[in-house]
């Protein structure tokens, strides 16, 4: 399975998934749950709403660029 940029930035900084929902649920009203964290870190989800990654951008002081991986999506999805 490859390594999805959010899994790459989360073991950088030694930031487990457990503490990203705990800081999304912080600095958000509505918080992004555990099962779902997972499912984006490991990058099973496909589809997903762009407020869920501004959220996790919020939590933590990054942007979508940093998380989104362009280059998967243009060798997977364009002609």
């Amino acid at each position: 399975m490859a390594i999805t940029k959010l899994k790459m930035l989360l073991l950088e900084r030694g930031i487990s998934q457990a503490e990203l929902t705990k800081r999304v649920a912080e600095k958000c009203h509505t918080p992004i749950g555990k099962d779902r964290i997972s499912k984006i870190v490991n990058g099973k989800v496909n589809n997903c709403p762009l407020y869920t990654y501004l959220k996790i951008c919020m939590a933590l002081d990054v942007t979508p660029n940093d998380i989104i991986d362009k280059e998967h999506f243009l060798e997977t999805e364009t002609k």
